[in-house]
């Protein structure tokens, strides 16, 4: 008998190299950092700016923005096949896509600024609407691109250039532009004494002008400089492998939401100043990026295992964000007033950070992983578009359960006794922008009062998904062991397809 002699590979060739691809990863993490952008404001600074003038339930109907970026499999197919074949594949969609998004940007600024000092939920949210649908549209090419610019033995590293492109973006546009925004923070550390203003020194017209500009000379460089190398995906979902994965995508972090979604408001009725909330987030960024870098070595032999530890931790402290925020002392607007709870503060921030961005990178590995690179960017897209939708479909009704259960009275600031006479409605959600609500909250004004809360919806409603939370860890750790051991053929609709015919 004949003995066949197979050749190992060495330990050297099997350990990925991203300095022999640094211009690729590059590219990625730049196209990522440019998705970053409006997910940013739409995400992260937004939210902030319009929750001195709108509502809870305005807030959750601006969620809805960020919609297209969890539904954006419904035209994945149509990315993945339709292309000219001089500019390339992927930058077939890339390019025009950006320009777009710099032309909304340019254009629609002065329309987007003048709706939110106005208090126009509606309109707001239709113009980040489209943003965001030109952003996610993007994320399918780029998701594909990666696969493709990247080798074999480094594509496992694509979910790290996602997760530090997207993390640079979505810092310049919510930290950043946050802190530029806000006209407290620009005396207090940009402004010379004598020099106040009332206003930050970079409006949202104006940021969105900047990046306008920066979108169409980033897009040209690439066009310019980087050069390029849909059927299945009702198979790929019928998978049971793959609805198994989608049901935990779903679930996963409805326990950790309410609480990551909505603190930071509560802390700004407290009186903090967004100056300082934006100085914590600050922190964070370089957390961000290390725990990003830390997950992606992890996570490359077994990538649940980082991602278990991120569950646990962030778990955990969304439960204590919900106590911290319950005992925040009021009124307390900037570090020097409350050292001790904005340190508290500051180190629950970096640890949710980190948690986060290991829970983010370790399950892009593992997409990555088990993802098929003959469909491009529609398997990827598939699997971001269901963990998506377990962020973005839950937030409006968890804030609008935040209104529904949250009640107000309007009470003599003097005894805190309830002032007769006055309507039931008399302390809305919040007056600003809503000409029916500020005539109902005028009355208690009138009256000599001012609106007080009874109960505030936030604890009970982040209190259960909590309990939520811990009954979810139970079955993932039944669960997910059992998706990462199974074989590539049971994520790959051809591949179980061409094993049956030779059966």
């Amino acid at each position: 008998m004949a003995v066949i002699m197979v050749p190992m590979q060495t330990k050297t060739e099997q350990q990925p190299r991203l300095v022999d691809e640094w211009s690729s990863v590059l590219v990625l993490i730049l196209l990522y950092a440019l998705q970053g952008v409006p997910l940013g404001l739409s995400m992260g600074s937004m939210p902030f700016l319009m929750q001195a003038r709108m509502s809870y339930t305005a807030i959750g109907l601006f969620s809805l923005a960020g919609y297209p970026y969890s539904f954006k499999l419904l035209w994945s197919p149509l990315v993945d096949t339709c292309s000219l074949p001089r500019l390339g594949r992927r930058k077939s969609w890339i390019v025009p896509l950006q320009l777009a998004s710099a032309l909304v940007m340019l254009l629609g600024g002065p329309s987007i600024q003048r709706r939110l000092d106005a208090g126009d939920a509606l309109g707001v949210t239709a113009a980040f609407f489209v943003l965001v649908l030109l952003a996610a549209t993007q994320d399918i090419a780029v998701d594909g691109w990666a696969l493709e610019l990247l080798s074999d033995a480094n594509v496992g590293y694509a979910s790290m250039c996602q997760t530090v492109g997207m993390n640079i973006g979505y810092f310049m546009s919510f930290t950043v532009f946050l802190a530029l925004n806000d006209a407290d923070f620009c005396n207090a550390w940009l402004r010379s004494s004598g020099k106040a203003s009332t206003e930050g020194v970079v409006s949202l017209e104006g940021y969105l002008r900047f990046w306008g500009v920066a979108y169409i000379v980033l897009t040209l460089a690439i066009a310019a400089l980087k050069k390029e190398a849909y059927a299945q995906l009702l198979r790929v979902v019928a998978l049971p492998a793959v609805r198994r994965l989608a049901v935990v995508l779903v679930v996963c972090r409805l326990g950790m939401l309410p609480a990551e979604s909505a603190a930071a408001f509560k802390l700004l009725e407290k009186g903090v100043s967004k100056e300082s909330l934006a100085v914590l987030v600050l922190i964070e960024f370089p957390m961000e990026t290390v725990s990003a870098v830390l997950a992606g070595r992890w996570a490359v032999g077994k990538p649940f295992d980082p991602w278990f530890v991120g569950y646990r931790l962030r778990l955990a402290l969304a439960g204590l964000s919900i106590f911290l925020v319950r005992f925040f002392p009021q009124g307390a607007q900037h570090l020097t007033e409350a050292p001790l709870a904005f340190a508290t503060l500051a180190l629950l921030g970096v640890a949710t950070s980190f948690s986060s961005t290991l829970m983010f990178t370790a399950i892009g590995s593992f997409y990555n992983k088990i993802s098929d690179p003959r469909m491009g960017g529609a398997y990827l897209t598939l699997l971001n578009t269901i963990a998506n939708i377990g962020v973005t479909v839950p937030k409006f009704f968890i804030f609008a359960a935040m209104d529904a259960m949250t009640t107000r009275q309007c009470v003599d600031p003097a005894t805190s006794l309830p002032i007769g006479g006055l309507p039931d409605d008399v302390c809305p959600a919040s007056a600003a922008g809503h000409s029916h609500a500020a005539r109902e909250h005028q009355l208690c004004v009138d009256a000599g009062g001012v609106c007080a809360v009874l109960r505030d919806g936030f604890y009970p409603v982040a209190g259960v998904s909590i309990a939520l939370g811990a009954a979810i860890l139970f079955w993932l750790r039944a669960t997910l062991p059992g998706l990462d051991e199974l074989p590539l053929a049971a994520w790959h609709a051809r591949a179980r397809a061409d094993k049956a015919k030779t059966s």
